[in-house]
């Protein structure tokens, strides 16, 4: 039971990382076309997806910051979390 258990963790923690590492670098992408667009209906757009990307990170650091809570002691808790943390460095809307 504890070994399913401990999978059962990993993969959430690793689907999640995951996750943040794609807001992480699409954000990165949207930033960079960002400054160079010209199309005012285009940067609109780009923008919307900017902000629905952080609202993601927002979510799933939250879900970090309550699961680390819960088990402190584990590090891959503590290795999601600190990704999330990172990942706020990215978002410039």
């Amino acid at each position: 039971m504890k070994q399913y258990l401990h999978s059962y963790s990993e993969s959430i923690v690793l689907s999640l990382c995951k996750e943040i590492e794609y807001i992480k670098s699409r954000s990165k992408n949207i930033n960079n076309s960002l400054k160079t667009c010209q199309n005012k209906i285009l940067s609109k757009r780009l923008k919307l997806e900017l902000e629905r990307l952080n609202k993601n990170r927002l979510k799933i650091q939250k879900i970090s910051e309550n699961i680390f809570k819960k088990h402190s002691n584990d590090l891959s808790f503590e290795f999601l979390l600190e990704i999330t943390k990172r990942s706020n460095l990215i978002q410039k809307i």
